[in-house]
């Protein structure tokens, strides 16, 4: 069942830890990502405890592989419909609205957040296919620790944020390659785990948004999935609205690192990282072009 998100808001306490179960949420937002969005959740559907899926401004199928998805299993699965319009990031209007603006990208992702029923949360998106061995593993991990022993204390449990990154794609003439000039997505403030509280949520930036981390200690464990953004069939780009924001500050980037890109195989990108090396191909995990 997919809720209707008119009027949405949410208040400070939504954010307390102890209204929280022990546990994992996968945090999901959503616009126009009909091209990978069943297999990117699909990827994590074995791992989480709960899945938070917000999505806006959607024409193509990503509301019905929602649906489908919630059905398969409604107990672990809560989503929303998030009706007003949402400005993208690097657009004038998300530079200038206040962060607790519903049509904010802040507000819209700290919506997510809030309905999160669990202690632990983690962002995921739409491209990003997880490496089920390389996930799993960093899960097991962390539900073994001990509670009150320093591994937990400096664990996303309680003081750590957890991050990890992928490994960016682009196919070419129906083959998959790594993108050479930026080949890694997932940062400190991007991707990773963290414990639910109050301050730890989204913040403003002109550009974007940001998940407020200073209070933490960070922790790198690993690449563990492929983000498939520049295989989509608009190459990912949509989300930026370029066409009402002909002055988005992600104009420089899509023509800088988005336009005829230089491209390296899978196999030459780990001999550059061996850390991705825990990946296996993209390939063997059904990663295939959608593009024609």
């Amino acid at each position: 069942m997919i809720e209707i998100a008119e009027n949405p808001t949410f208040k400070p306490e939504d954010f307390d830890p102890s209204r929280k179960k022990p546990g994992f949420s996968a945090i999901v937002r959503l616009r126009n990502e009909a091209d990978y969005s069943k297999q990117a959740l699909d990827s994590i559907f074995p791992f989480f405890d709960e899945f938070v899926i917000v999505y806006n401004q959607c024409s193509d199928r990503t509301p019905e592989i929602v649906e489908r998805f919630a059905n398969k299993d409604p107990q672990r699965v809560k989503a929303f419909h998030y009706l007003p319009e949402v400005f993208p990031q690097g657009s004038e209007q998300h530079r200038t609205l206040p962060a607790n603006h519903v049509s904010s990208l802040v507000h819209y992702a700290n919506f997510a957040l809030s309905k999160a029923s669990y202690q632990v949360c983690a962002l995921w998106d739409g491209d990003m296919i997880a490496a089920p061995d390389a996930l799993g593993q960093v899960m097991d991990r962390l539900r073994s620790l001990e509670p009150r022993t320093l591994s937990w204390w400096l664990s996303r449990w309680k003081l750590g944020y957890w991050w990890f990154k992928g490994v960016n794609l682009w196919d070419q003439d129906g083959k998959v390659f790594v993108l050479k000039s930026w080949p890694t997505s997932g940062s400190r403030k991007d991707h990773g785990f963290w414990p639910i509280g109050r301050r730890h949520i989204f913040r403003h930036y002109r550009v974007s948004l940001y998940l407020r981390t200073r209070l933490f200690i960070p922790t790198f464990v690993g690449f563990m999935f492929f983000h498939v953004k520049g295989m989509k069939k608009d190459r990912g780009i949509g989300v930026y609205q370029l066409e009402k924001n002909p002055n988005s500050r992600y104009r420089k980037r899509v023509e800088q690192f988005w336009t005829n890109p230089e491209l390296i195989t899978f196999e030459e990108y780990c001999q550059i990282e061996p850390r991705a090396r825990s990946l296996p191909s993209p390939e063997s995990l059904g990663i295939r072009p959608v593009r024609s």
